[in-house]
Protein backbone atom coordinates (compact mmCIF):
# COMPACT_ATOMS: atom_id res chain seq x y z
CA UNK A 1 0.00 0.00 0.00
CA UNK A 2 1.34 3.20 -1.05
CA UNK A 3 1.94 5.65 1.49
CA UNK A 4 1.27 8.46 -0.96
CA UNK A 5 4.51 10.14 -0.60
CA UNK A 6 4.05 12.41 -3.62
CA UNK A 7 1.39 14.82 -1.72
CA UNK A 8 2.29 17.84 0.33
CA UNK A 9 -0.07 19.51 2.65
CA UNK A 10 -0.22 23.04 2.71
CA UNK A 11 1.71 23.24 6.16
CA UNK A 12 4.37 21.38 4.31
CA UNK A 13 4.44 23.54 1.79
CA UNK A 14 4.39 26.74 3.90
CA UNK A 15 7.68 25.56 5.52
CA UNK A 16 9.05 24.94 1.79
CA UNK A 17 8.56 28.66 1.21
CA UNK A 18 10.31 29.37 4.29
CA UNK A 19 13.16 27.41 3.92
CA UNK A 20 12.95 28.90 0.26
CA UNK A 21 12.66 32.48 1.06
CA UNK A 22 15.88 32.96 3.01
CA UNK A 23 17.47 32.21 -0.58
CA UNK A 24 15.43 34.43 -2.78
CA UNK A 25 15.84 37.17 -0.58
CA UNK A 26 19.40 36.99 -0.90
CA UNK A 27 19.60 36.18 -4.27
CA UNK A 28 17.08 39.15 -5.13
CA UNK A 29 19.51 41.43 -3.21
CA UNK A 30 22.80 41.39 -4.23
CA UNK A 31 22.70 41.37 -7.77
CA UNK A 32 25.37 44.18 -7.16
CA UNK A 33 28.31 42.13 -5.59
CA UNK A 34 28.13 39.51 -8.62
CA UNK A 35 29.17 39.29 -11.93
CA UNK A 36 26.24 39.58 -14.63
CA UNK A 37 27.49 37.50 -16.93
CA UNK A 38 27.49 33.62 -16.17
CA UNK A 39 31.53 32.51 -16.22
CA UNK A 40 30.81 29.17 -16.88
CA UNK A 41 32.26 26.47 -19.52
CA UNK A 42 29.81 24.42 -21.91
CA UNK A 43 28.52 21.45 -20.03
CA UNK A 44 30.11 22.48 -16.86
CA UNK A 45 26.68 22.63 -15.14
CA UNK A 46 25.55 19.77 -16.33
CA UNK A 47 28.56 17.57 -15.73
CA UNK A 48 27.21 18.35 -11.63
CA UNK A 49 24.10 17.11 -12.46
CA UNK A 50 23.14 13.90 -11.92
CA UNK A 51 22.20 11.82 -15.66
CA UNK A 52 18.42 10.26 -14.41
CA UNK A 53 16.18 11.65 -11.38
CA UNK A 54 16.80 10.22 -7.48
CA UNK A 55 14.01 7.36 -7.06
CA UNK A 56 13.05 8.94 -3.24
CA UNK A 57 12.67 11.98 -2.24
CA UNK A 58 15.51 14.25 -0.87
CA UNK A 59 15.27 17.07 1.77
CA UNK A 60 14.65 20.37 0.59
CA UNK A 61 17.77 21.48 2.09
CA UNK A 62 20.15 19.59 -0.11
CA UNK A 63 17.94 20.85 -3.00
CA UNK A 64 18.62 24.83 -1.84
CA UNK A 65 22.59 23.75 -1.81
CA UNK A 66 22.59 22.69 -4.73
CA UNK A 67 20.51 25.38 -6.14
CA UNK A 68 23.26 28.17 -4.62
CA UNK A 69 26.11 25.98 -5.62
CA UNK A 70 25.29 24.84 -9.15
CA UNK A 71 22.16 26.91 -10.07
CA UNK A 72 23.18 30.26 -9.40
CA UNK A 73 26.68 30.51 -10.76
CA UNK A 74 25.25 29.83 -14.00
CA UNK A 75 22.23 32.13 -13.90
CA UNK A 76 22.95 35.48 -15.93
CA UNK A 77 21.96 38.28 -14.10
CA UNK A 78 19.22 40.24 -15.83
CA UNK A 79 18.30 41.92 -13.00
CA UNK A 80 21.69 43.33 -11.99
CA UNK A 81 22.23 47.18 -12.47
CA UNK A 82 24.46 46.63 -14.47
CA UNK A 83 22.21 44.96 -16.93
CA UNK A 84 22.11 47.01 -20.04
CA UNK A 85 22.07 44.05 -23.04
CA UNK A 86 19.43 43.37 -25.28
CA UNK A 87 16.37 44.48 -23.60
CA UNK A 88 15.63 44.58 -19.97
CA UNK A 89 13.61 41.42 -18.42
CA UNK A 90 12.05 42.87 -15.04
CA UNK A 91 10.66 40.65 -12.66
CA UNK A 92 9.49 43.19 -10.30
CA UNK A 93 8.68 41.47 -6.48
CA UNK A 94 5.01 42.18 -7.06
CA UNK A 95 5.03 40.55 -10.27
CA UNK A 96 6.65 37.78 -8.61
CA UNK A 97 3.92 37.08 -5.92
CA UNK A 98 0.93 37.19 -8.88
CA UNK A 99 2.72 34.85 -10.31
CA UNK A 100 3.04 32.54 -7.26
CA UNK A 101 -0.71 33.03 -6.25
CA UNK A 102 -1.43 32.08 -10.15
CA UNK A 103 0.97 29.10 -9.75
CA UNK A 104 -1.18 27.82 -5.87
CA UNK A 105 -4.68 27.94 -8.25
CA UNK A 106 -3.29 25.53 -10.65
CA UNK A 107 -5.73 26.98 -13.41
CA UNK A 108 -6.17 25.89 -16.92
CA UNK A 109 -7.44 29.49 -18.66
CA UNK A 110 -8.21 27.41 -22.10
CA UNK A 111 -11.70 27.76 -22.19
CA UNK A 112 -14.07 30.51 -20.03
CA UNK A 113 -15.81 27.12 -18.49
CA UNK A 114 -12.05 25.70 -17.47
CA UNK A 115 -11.69 28.82 -15.58
CA UNK A 116 -14.16 31.77 -15.28
CA UNK A 117 -11.46 33.83 -13.35
CA UNK A 118 -8.48 33.28 -15.61
CA UNK A 119 -10.49 34.69 -18.55
CA UNK A 120 -12.55 37.33 -16.94
CA UNK A 121 -9.58 39.03 -15.58
CA UNK A 122 -7.36 39.18 -18.58
CA UNK A 123 -9.72 40.25 -20.45
CA UNK A 124 -10.03 43.55 -17.91
CA UNK A 125 -6.62 43.83 -17.59
CA UNK A 126 -5.87 44.01 -21.50
CA UNK A 127 -8.79 46.66 -21.05
CA UNK A 128 -6.50 47.69 -17.41
CA UNK A 129 -3.34 48.57 -19.98
CA UNK A 130 -5.43 49.83 -22.77
CA UNK A 131 -6.31 52.78 -21.03
CA UNK A 132 -2.94 52.70 -19.18
CA UNK A 133 -1.40 53.47 -22.60
CA UNK A 134 -3.59 55.29 -24.50
CA UNK A 135 -4.01 52.78 -26.75
CA UNK A 136 -7.66 53.87 -29.42
CA UNK A 137 -10.65 52.65 -28.84
CA UNK A 138 -10.90 49.90 -31.47
CA UNK A 139 -9.18 47.53 -29.17
CA UNK A 140 -11.43 47.93 -26.79
CA UNK A 141 -13.03 45.32 -24.27
CA UNK A 142 -17.05 45.02 -25.26
CA UNK A 143 -16.03 45.67 -28.61
CA UNK A 144 -15.46 43.90 -32.15
CA UNK A 145 -11.59 43.78 -31.11
CA UNK A 146 -10.32 43.08 -27.89
CA UNK A 147 -6.78 42.04 -26.03
CA UNK A 148 -5.17 38.40 -25.21
CA UNK A 149 -2.33 38.12 -23.19
CA UNK A 150 0.62 35.98 -25.36
CA UNK A 151 3.62 34.19 -24.23
CA UNK A 152 5.99 36.03 -26.51
CA UNK A 153 5.95 38.96 -28.90
CA UNK A 154 7.11 36.06 -31.06
CA UNK A 155 3.89 33.90 -30.72
CA UNK A 156 1.72 36.83 -31.16
CA UNK A 157 3.06 38.03 -34.65
CA UNK A 158 2.69 34.10 -35.87
CA UNK A 159 -1.18 34.36 -34.68
CA UNK A 160 -0.95 37.96 -36.48
CA UNK A 161 0.10 36.11 -39.98
CA UNK A 162 -2.30 33.23 -39.34
CA UNK A 163 -5.62 35.61 -39.22
CA UNK A 164 -3.74 37.81 -42.10
CA UNK A 165 -2.74 34.81 -44.05
CA UNK A 166 -6.49 33.27 -43.63
CA UNK A 167 -8.54 36.88 -44.24
CA UNK A 168 -6.61 37.21 -48.07
CA UNK A 169 -7.34 33.67 -48.83
CA UNK A 170 -10.75 33.78 -47.40
CA UNK A 171 -9.79 30.70 -45.10
CA UNK A 172 -8.65 28.18 -47.35
CA UNK A 173 -5.36 28.60 -46.40
CA UNK A 174 -6.42 26.95 -42.88
CA UNK A 175 -8.73 24.46 -44.48
CA UNK A 176 -6.45 23.09 -47.48
CA UNK A 177 -3.61 24.59 -47.33
CA UNK A 178 -0.99 23.70 -49.70
CA UNK A 179 -1.64 25.93 -52.72
CA UNK A 180 -3.99 27.80 -50.92
CA UNK A 181 -0.81 29.95 -49.52
CA UNK A 182 0.65 30.22 -53.13
CA UNK A 183 1.82 33.74 -54.03
CA UNK A 184 1.23 35.23 -50.40
CA UNK A 185 3.72 38.06 -49.33
CA UNK A 186 4.83 39.88 -46.18
CA UNK A 187 6.58 43.11 -45.38
CA UNK A 188 8.82 44.15 -42.45
CA UNK A 189 11.89 46.95 -42.50
CA UNK A 190 15.61 45.33 -42.54
CA UNK A 191 15.56 46.56 -39.01
CA UNK A 192 12.39 44.33 -37.86
CA UNK A 193 12.25 41.61 -35.62
CA UNK A 194 14.17 37.84 -36.77
CA UNK A 195 10.99 36.34 -35.24
CA UNK A 196 8.96 37.92 -38.40
CA UNK A 197 11.06 35.72 -40.50
CA UNK A 198 10.92 32.65 -38.41
CA UNK A 199 6.67 32.92 -38.33
CA UNK A 200 6.16 33.50 -42.08
CA UNK A 201 8.16 30.25 -42.25
CA UNK A 202 6.11 28.34 -40.05
CA UNK A 203 2.97 29.57 -41.44
CA UNK A 204 3.24 28.68 -44.24
CA UNK A 205 3.79 32.08 -46.57
CA UNK A 206 7.69 31.30 -46.75
CA UNK A 207 10.52 32.43 -45.57
CA UNK A 208 11.48 33.61 -49.56
CA UNK A 209 8.42 35.75 -50.09
CA UNK A 210 9.12 37.84 -46.48
CA UNK A 211 10.33 41.37 -48.10
CA UNK A 212 12.81 43.24 -45.97
CA UNK A 213 11.89 46.56 -46.99
CA UNK A 214 15.07 49.40 -46.52
CA UNK A 215 15.20 52.15 -43.99
CA UNK A 216 15.60 56.22 -44.24
CA UNK A 217 18.57 57.38 -42.40
CA UNK A 218 17.88 56.67 -39.18
CA UNK A 219 16.67 53.41 -39.58
CA UNK A 220 12.94 53.89 -40.08
CA UNK A 221 11.15 51.58 -42.61
CA UNK A 222 10.75 53.16 -45.60
CA UNK A 223 6.85 53.87 -46.29
CA UNK A 224 7.74 55.32 -50.08
CA UNK A 225 9.90 52.18 -50.56
CA UNK A 226 6.92 49.71 -48.80
CA UNK A 227 4.85 50.87 -51.35
CA UNK A 228 6.56 50.41 -54.65
CA UNK A 229 7.65 46.80 -53.19
CA UNK A 230 3.57 46.18 -53.14
CA UNK A 231 3.28 47.54 -56.46
CA UNK A 232 5.53 45.53 -57.53
CA UNK A 233 4.36 42.53 -56.09
CA UNK A 234 0.41 43.17 -57.46
CA UNK A 235 1.79 43.37 -60.64
CA UNK A 236 3.44 40.11 -60.57
CA UNK A 237 0.66 38.80 -59.72
CA UNK A 238 1.28 37.88 -56.03
CA UNK A 239 -0.98 38.76 -52.72
CA UNK A 240 0.26 41.08 -50.18
CA UNK A 241 -0.88 39.51 -47.15
CA UNK A 242 1.01 41.38 -43.94
CA UNK A 243 3.01 44.16 -42.88
CA UNK A 244 5.17 43.83 -39.63
CA UNK A 245 5.58 47.78 -38.26
CA UNK A 246 8.26 47.82 -35.25
CA UNK A 247 7.44 50.52 -33.01
CA UNK A 248 11.23 50.06 -30.92
CA UNK A 249 13.70 47.67 -33.09
CA UNK A 250 15.76 45.50 -31.57
CA UNK A 251 18.82 47.09 -32.62
CA UNK A 252 18.93 50.65 -32.40
CA UNK A 253 14.82 51.36 -31.21
CA UNK A 254 13.99 53.29 -34.71
CA UNK A 255 10.30 53.63 -34.40
CA UNK A 256 8.69 53.08 -37.72
CA UNK A 257 6.46 55.87 -39.42
CA UNK A 258 3.07 53.76 -38.48
CA UNK A 259 0.42 56.03 -40.05
CA UNK A 260 2.63 56.62 -43.51
CA UNK A 261 2.50 52.07 -42.84
CA UNK A 262 -0.97 52.36 -42.86
CA UNK A 263 -1.89 54.60 -45.67
CA UNK A 264 0.11 51.88 -48.09
CA UNK A 265 -1.49 49.31 -46.41
CA UNK A 266 -5.26 50.46 -46.76
CA UNK A 267 -4.61 50.89 -50.54
CA UNK A 268 -4.02 47.01 -51.04
CA UNK A 269 -5.92 45.58 -47.75
CA UNK A 270 -2.74 44.40 -46.08
CA UNK A 271 -3.21 43.10 -42.74
CA UNK A 272 -1.03 45.61 -40.42
CA UNK A 273 1.00 44.62 -37.26
CA UNK A 274 2.57 46.57 -34.75
CA UNK A 275 5.38 45.34 -32.65
CA UNK A 276 6.43 47.46 -29.84
CA UNK A 277 7.67 44.33 -27.80
CA UNK A 278 10.27 46.59 -25.73
CA UNK A 279 9.19 50.29 -26.14
CA UNK A 280 5.43 49.67 -25.74
CA UNK A 281 6.08 50.54 -22.13
CA UNK A 282 6.94 53.72 -22.58
CA UNK A 283 3.34 54.41 -23.43
CA UNK A 284 2.69 54.19 -19.49
CA UNK A 285 4.24 57.92 -19.19
CA UNK A 286 2.17 60.94 -20.93
CA UNK A 287 5.56 62.15 -21.91
CA UNK A 288 6.47 59.54 -24.35
CA UNK A 289 2.84 58.00 -25.29
CA UNK A 290 2.25 60.42 -28.58
CA UNK A 291 5.51 58.96 -29.80
CA UNK A 292 5.00 55.11 -28.88
CA UNK A 293 1.01 54.92 -30.17
CA UNK A 294 0.82 57.40 -33.36
CA UNK A 295 -0.79 55.23 -36.02
CA UNK A 296 -2.17 52.76 -33.85
CA UNK A 297 -5.95 53.44 -34.33
CA UNK A 298 -5.17 52.21 -38.14
CA UNK A 299 -3.45 48.80 -37.21
CA UNK A 300 -5.51 45.71 -37.21
CA UNK A 301 -3.27 44.61 -34.32
CA UNK A 302 -0.88 46.10 -31.92
CA UNK A 303 1.39 44.22 -29.07
CA UNK A 304 4.32 45.04 -26.38
CA UNK A 305 6.13 42.68 -23.71
CA UNK A 306 4.98 44.07 -20.35
CA UNK A 307 7.32 41.17 -19.74
CA UNK A 308 10.44 43.31 -20.87
CA UNK A 309 10.93 46.69 -19.41
CA UNK A 310 7.12 47.42 -17.29
CA UNK A 311 8.26 44.50 -14.78
CA UNK A 312 5.92 41.79 -15.28
CA UNK A 313 7.82 38.48 -14.97
CA UNK A 314 8.55 36.52 -18.09
CA UNK A 315 6.49 35.50 -19.86
CA UNK A 316 3.22 37.95 -20.62
CA UNK A 317 2.78 39.32 -23.62
CA UNK A 318 -0.40 42.14 -24.64
CA UNK A 319 -2.05 41.74 -27.60
CA UNK A 320 -5.07 44.03 -28.89
CA UNK A 321 -7.10 43.26 -32.20
CA UNK A 322 -9.03 45.67 -33.86
CA UNK A 323 -11.33 43.17 -35.07
CA UNK A 324 -11.18 39.90 -33.59
CA UNK A 325 -13.02 37.63 -35.50
CA UNK A 326 -10.33 36.62 -38.04
CA UNK A 327 -7.99 35.55 -35.44
CA UNK A 328 -10.92 33.68 -34.14
CA UNK A 329 -11.64 32.22 -37.51
CA UNK A 330 -8.50 30.97 -38.05
CA UNK A 331 -7.28 28.89 -35.20
CA UNK A 332 -10.70 28.00 -33.57
CA UNK A 333 -11.68 24.24 -32.94
CA UNK A 334 -14.45 22.55 -31.50
CA UNK A 335 -13.66 18.77 -30.11
CA UNK A 336 -16.39 17.41 -28.86
CA UNK A 337 -14.39 17.61 -25.84
CA UNK A 338 -14.36 20.86 -25.34
CA UNK A 339 -18.21 21.59 -25.91
CA UNK A 340 -19.87 23.30 -23.43
CA UNK A 341 -23.20 25.64 -23.46
CA UNK A 342 -21.86 29.20 -22.51
CA UNK A 343 -19.65 28.37 -25.20
CA UNK A 344 -22.04 27.49 -27.59
CA UNK A 345 -24.70 30.78 -26.50
CA UNK A 346 -21.35 32.79 -27.69
CA UNK A 347 -21.39 34.54 -24.43
CA UNK A 348 -17.91 34.49 -23.33
CA UNK A 349 -14.23 34.59 -24.32
CA UNK A 350 -12.91 31.45 -25.06
CA UNK A 351 -8.80 32.32 -25.23
CA UNK A 352 -7.64 28.99 -26.65
CA UNK A 353 -8.92 30.57 -30.15
CA UNK A 354 -6.74 33.35 -29.82
CA UNK A 355 -3.09 31.94 -30.47
CA UNK A 356 -1.73 28.73 -31.61
CA UNK A 357 -1.69 26.50 -27.90
CA UNK A 358 -4.45 25.27 -25.98
CA UNK A 359 -3.61 25.43 -22.53
CA UNK A 360 -2.81 29.13 -21.04
CA UNK A 361 -1.33 30.08 -17.86
CA UNK A 362 -3.09 32.96 -15.55
CA UNK A 363 -1.02 35.42 -16.73
CA UNK A 364 -3.35 38.15 -15.91
CA UNK A 365 -2.69 37.32 -12.20
CA UNK A 366 0.77 38.77 -12.24
CA UNK A 367 0.03 41.99 -13.99
CA UNK A 368 -3.50 42.32 -11.63
CA UNK A 369 -1.00 42.43 -8.42
CA UNK A 370 1.51 44.11 -10.32
CA UNK A 371 -1.09 47.23 -10.94
CA UNK A 372 -2.34 47.60 -7.94
CA UNK A 373 0.26 47.39 -5.81
CA UNK A 374 2.65 49.54 -7.24
CA UNK A 375 0.10 51.67 -9.55
CA UNK A 376 0.63 53.13 -13.06
CA UNK A 377 2.12 56.33 -11.97
CA UNK A 378 5.35 54.80 -10.50
CA UNK A 379 5.47 52.51 -13.15
CA UNK A 380 5.38 56.05 -15.61
CA UNK A 381 7.83 57.69 -13.34
CA UNK A 382 10.10 54.63 -13.75
CA UNK A 383 10.09 55.19 -17.35
CA UNK A 384 11.02 58.61 -17.12
CA UNK A 385 13.51 57.81 -14.71
CA UNK A 386 15.23 55.41 -17.18
CA UNK A 387 15.00 57.78 -19.90
CA UNK A 388 16.82 60.49 -17.79
CA UNK A 389 19.99 58.00 -17.05
CA UNK A 390 19.86 57.44 -21.32
CA UNK A 391 20.11 60.96 -21.54
CA UNK A 392 23.60 61.00 -19.64
CA UNK A 393 24.57 58.62 -21.58
CA UNK A 394 24.08 60.29 -24.88
CA UNK A 395 25.55 63.42 -23.50
CA UNK A 396 28.93 61.61 -22.27
CA UNK A 397 29.23 59.83 -25.98
CA UNK A 398 28.52 63.24 -27.32
CA UNK A 399 31.30 65.13 -25.58
CA UNK A 400 33.73 62.07 -25.96
CA UNK A 401 36.56 62.53 -28.76
CA UNK A 402 36.84 59.12 -29.66
CA UNK A 403 33.04 58.13 -29.23
CA UNK A 404 30.12 58.79 -31.78
CA UNK A 405 26.24 57.64 -31.51
CA UNK A 406 25.56 54.85 -33.95
CA UNK A 407 21.90 56.37 -34.09
CA UNK A 408 19.53 58.41 -32.63
CA UNK A 409 18.74 57.54 -28.98
CA UNK A 410 15.74 56.04 -28.73
CA UNK A 411 13.89 56.30 -25.33
CA UNK A 412 16.54 54.76 -23.24
CA UNK A 413 18.43 52.65 -25.74
CA UNK A 414 21.90 54.03 -26.67
CA UNK A 415 23.88 52.68 -29.67
CA UNK A 416 27.56 54.24 -30.07
CA UNK A 417 30.84 53.24 -31.62
CA UNK A 418 34.26 54.28 -31.80
CA UNK A 419 35.54 56.75 -34.55
CA UNK A 420 38.43 54.20 -34.98
CA UNK A 421 36.36 51.44 -36.44
CA UNK A 422 34.95 48.22 -35.49
CA UNK A 423 38.06 46.89 -34.31
CA UNK A 424 38.06 49.41 -31.71
CA UNK A 425 34.36 49.44 -30.95
CA UNK A 426 34.79 45.66 -30.33
CA UNK A 427 37.28 46.51 -28.08
CA UNK A 428 35.14 49.18 -26.31
CA UNK A 429 32.57 46.50 -26.03
CA UNK A 430 34.93 43.54 -24.64
CA UNK A 431 36.51 46.60 -21.73
CA UNK A 432 32.67 47.43 -20.54
CA UNK A 433 31.90 43.94 -20.19
CA UNK A 434 35.20 42.45 -18.75
CA UNK A 435 34.95 43.45 -15.44
CA UNK A 436 31.88 41.43 -14.53
CA UNK A 437 30.18 44.42 -13.23
CA UNK A 438 28.08 45.78 -16.93
CA UNK A 439 26.36 43.61 -19.64
CA UNK A 440 26.20 45.33 -22.87
CA UNK A 441 25.30 44.20 -26.44
CA UNK A 442 26.05 44.83 -29.99
CA UNK A 443 24.04 45.72 -33.08
CA UNK A 444 25.16 46.65 -37.07
CA UNK A 445 24.06 49.12 -38.01
CA UNK A 446 24.94 50.67 -42.23
CA UNK A 447 27.43 47.43 -41.84
CA UNK A 448 29.33 48.66 -39.15
CA UNK A 449 29.73 47.43 -35.30
CA UNK A 450 27.48 49.72 -32.87
CA UNK A 451 27.56 49.02 -28.95
CA UNK A 452 23.97 48.85 -27.51
CA UNK A 453 23.06 50.39 -23.94
CA UNK A 454 19.99 49.27 -23.25
CA UNK A 455 18.79 50.41 -19.51
CA UNK A 456 15.93 49.30 -18.03
CA UNK A 457 16.64 47.08 -14.79
CA UNK A 458 14.69 47.91 -11.66
CA UNK A 459 17.83 48.46 -9.76
CA UNK A 460 19.54 50.77 -12.39
CA UNK A 461 20.50 53.83 -10.39
CA UNK A 462 22.33 57.11 -11.74
CA UNK A 463 25.80 55.90 -9.91
CA UNK A 464 25.54 52.49 -12.04
CA UNK A 465 25.45 54.72 -15.09
CA UNK A 466 27.91 57.47 -13.78
CA UNK A 467 30.52 54.38 -13.48
CA UNK A 468 29.56 53.08 -16.93
CA UNK A 469 30.20 56.56 -18.51
CA UNK A 470 33.46 56.14 -16.40
CA UNK A 471 34.15 53.13 -18.23
CA UNK A 472 33.60 54.41 -21.54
Amino acid sequence: MSDRSWRRSPEAFAAGVEQALEWMVRYMGDAETRSVWAEREPGEIASKLPRVAPADPEPLEDVLRDVQQIIEPGLVRWDAPGWMAWFPSNAHPDSILGDLLASVTAQQGMLWTSSPACTELETRMLEWMRCAMGLPACFAEGGIGGGVIQDTASSAVLACLVAARDRVTDGAATRAGGDACGGLVAYASVEAHSSILKAVGICGIGRANLRLIPTDDVYRMDAAALAEAMRRDVAAGLRPCCCVATVGTTGCGAIDPVSEIAEVCRLHGVWLHVDAAWAGTAALSATHRDMVVAGAARADSWNFNPHKWMGAAFDCSCLWLADRRPLIDAMSIDPVYLRNSATEAGEVIDYRDWHVQLGRRFRAMKLWVLLRRTGVSALADMVGFHVSLAEIVERHVQQHDCLELAAPRSLALVCLRHVGGDAETQRVIDRVNSPGRFAATHCVLDDRLAMRVAIGAISTDQDDIEALCERL
